[in-house]
């Protein structure tokens, strides 16, 4: 599993500089998620990157695995739930 933000960051027109300082993450923290080389990372930042992206986890986290994209739909479907109860 890993994240991809680079088609994100092209349709907002942002650069890794400019994302990493929305976000509030450092530079070299941005160039990893950007590289798709991150190996964690916080529910926290998650929704930072998802609120200055303006998607989902599930629009930026990519599996080749069947199983895991399955639970990250329902991850992504049970966190838009708590959002619209707010």
């Amino acid at each position: 599993m890993y994240i991809n933000i680079k088609d994100k960051l092209a349709e907002k027109k942002m650069n890794r500089n400019q994302f990493a300082k929305a976000v509030g993450i450092g530079y070299p923290a941005a160039r990893a998620l950007y590289d798709g080389t991150t190996t964690k990372i916080e529910f926290s930042t998650l929704d930072s990157v998802c609120r200055v992206l303006d998607c989902t986890p599930n629009d930026i986290l990519v599996s080749n695995d069947e199983t895991v994209q399955k639970r990250l739909l329902a991850y992504t479907k049970a966190i838009a739930k708590l959002y619209n109860n707010k």
